[in-house]
């Protein structure tokens, strides 16, 4: 068994090999359920109070190239194996190497407990994946996640510096300010964070605590710190995921025939912005936010007429949320049936072991 950077082995509970509740349970919670009430609460009363000229807007998105709007799709899905692949190499630089191949269904997974549930409770989901999936450790795969949504983050703030630089070096760019203020921020909160778990401060008191609870901590630090090495391979991945997802923005708004009035710079910051808005933590997948945050971003970048922009940020939307509860419930379901049978065989493969683990562990509660 590895260990921790401070030497501390992860706790027997940590690691995977149980059967996960059936799939009916964990997504058909109370708590998901009012989740997903509640994002359909939100969408209908703007759509009910706003003062958006909602059929004009359908009007144009029902004129929209449906072959570049499939392409914005697939650029879309590309997006996760890039996710993938970063989640590989973090994994590896904290010593848990496993096949990209296996890693992308569970965070595309995870993105879909996003969409449906507040808190961005998808980043803890997908931790739990791979402990019941990966056999990783609990705390250390929610380490690696914790540094991927800080890297993630602090690419995004200095995109958005540099084209927020490139379209505003003449004009007044004073919207764009709150955004790269808050953004800074966390990037300076998150990477000091890192920097005191990497100098071990604190340790000594954390030792005071229950040694079940001080060894999660070291796995979880583990899993934050020493992921985040082997830079360029970090960097560029990222760099593929935020090209994808403005890539994807891009056919969207080709898709609509508004290539010329929004150029590569404009709507890559529109990405950006859009990407930092998911960081909300109000509603499941930032829906609505985002689109208003995309509508406003596009009248004030690009010039457009609240129509145009509307009918660009429902469209992409469809693609970020709605397709995303489609496909992404079907990956859900599909991770949870390969967990199922991986534990059936492994049961079958060890007669009576699967039977004493159950009975010594308490029922795992419903993440979602």
């Amino acid at each position: 068994m590895r260990a921790t950077v401070s030497g501390a082995t992860p706790a027997a509970d940590e690691l995977g090999g149980e059967t996960p509740p059936a799939l009916g349970g964990r997504f058909l919670t109370k708590r998901t359920l009012i989740s997903i009430a509640a994002a359909i609460l939100i969408v209908g009363v703007v759509v009910w109070r706003a003062d958006i000229p909602w059929g004009e807007a359908w009007d144009k998105i029902r004129t929209a190239n449906l072959s570049l709007y499939l392409l914005a799709i697939v650029v879309y899905y590309l997006s996760f194996v890039a996710r993938g692949l970063r989640w590989q190499v973090l994994l590896a630089n904290a010593g848990e190497v496993r096949k990209a191949r296996r890693l992308t269904p569970l965070v595309l997974a995870s993105f879909f407990v996003n969409c449906v549930v507040p808190a961005k409770m998808g980043d803890v989901y997908r931790a739990y994946l791979g402990r019941v999936r990966e056999r990783i450790p609990g705390s250390k795969a929610f380490g690696t996640v914790v540094s991927e949504r800080l890297l993630d983050l602090c690419v995004v703030v200095a995109l958005l510096l540099v084209s927020g630089a490139y379209i505003f070096h003449k004009k007044d760019s004073g919207a764009l300010v709150p955004y790269v203020i808050i953004g800074g921020l966390l990037c300076a909160f998150g990477i000091g964070v890192i920097v005191l778990m990497r100098a071990g401060r604190g340790t000594r008191l954390l030792r005071l605590l229950p040694n079940a609870i001080f060894r999660r901590y070291e796995s979880f630090r583990s899993g934050a710190v020493t992921s985040l090495r082997r830079w360029p391979t970090l960097i560029g991945l990222t760099l593929a995921v935020w090209a994808c997802e403005s890539g994807r923005l891009g056919l969207v708004i080709a898709a609509l025939g508004l290539s010329s009035q929004v150029g590569p710079s404009q709507f890559v910051l529109v990405a950006l912005v859009a990407a930092l808005l998911t960081t909300v933590p109000f509603t499941p997948g930032g829906v609505g936010l985002v689109q208003a945050g995309v509508a406003t971003a596009l009248v004030i970048v690009a010039g457009l007429t609240k129509t145009l922009a509307i009918s660009i940020a429902l469209l992409d939307g469809s693609i970020t949320w709605g397709s995303l509860l489609i496909i992404g419930f079907i990956v859900f379901a599909l991770v949870h049936l390969w967990i199922s049978r991986e534990a059936d065989a492994q049961g079958k493969a060890q007669p009576g072991g699967r039977a004493v683990r159950d009975e010594a562990r308490p029922v795992t509660p419903s993440v979602v």
